[in-house]
């Protein structure tokens, strides 16, 4: 776990920034605190409760910035990008040990060749179940029956979070600002904030009635 968050860390110190506090979301922070959203965490990358700044892909010149840019770290000698690749199953072994291992996958390149690789990165439920990790009668009843470990956890209980939008009209214009305040809650809910989208009474009228 060590490991996992250094490299965690190590991606937040490349491509995260700290959002500029500008009117309309330091109104909102303080709203939060009055409202007993406490306590209030400053900046921080961490989920805890109370009130907190998050972080944004955009720098001060508002240039986004995405995981693309994390290839000019890399070791041009030792890493190969296929590009329009899909992993079709995982591989695993039982070769002395007693359960299986992940040793590989199959994946597909953009001419639509089948290839073999022997690292995994991560892998998916779909893509597990596809490989025949899972609940058994549900391997079974797609027609999986190889079965490598018989999982009945895996694929359930998924869902989307339940989102409500809150829609605050103004007068007058208000400058854009991203998702940058976050107030979380002891209830496990959380809120964030944004403004300076523009929008039309029919427009907000038709997008609430697809609701």
């Amino acid at each position: 776990m060590e490991e996992v968050e250094a490299a965690y860390e190590w991606v937040e110190k490349k491509l995260v920034y700290r959002p500029p506090m500008k009117g309309w979301q330091s109104a909102l922070k303080d709203g939060l605190l009055e409202a007993g959203v406490l306590p209030y965490n400053g900046f921080t990358l961490d989920h805890i409760y109370g009130t907190k700044i998050g972080v944004m892909l955009f720098d001060r010149e508002g240039q986004k910035h995405s995981v693309v840019e994390l290839l000019k770290y890399a070791n041009s000698d030792t890493i190969v990008v296929y590009l329009y690749a899909y992993v079709h199953k995982i591989l695993f072994t039982t070769k002395g040990r007693p359960k299986p291992k992940a040793s590989g996958v199959i994946y597909q390149d953009a001419d639509r060749v089948f290839h073999k690789a022997e690292l995994v990165n991560k892998a998916m439920n779909e893509l597990l179940m596809l490989s025949g990790v899972g609940p058994t009668t549900h391997l079974k009843a797609h027609k999986i029956n190889r079965v490598v470990l018989d999982n009945p956890m895996v694929g359930q209980g998924m869902g989307d979070n339940l989102m409500n939008i809150v829609v605050v009209p103004f007068p007058q214009p208000v400058g854009v600002s991203l998702l940058e305040v976050v107030g979380i809650t002891k209830f496990d809910s959380f809120s964030e904030y944004c403004a300076g989208l523009s929008l039309s009474y029919n427009l907000t009228r038709r997008f609430f009635d697809g609701f």
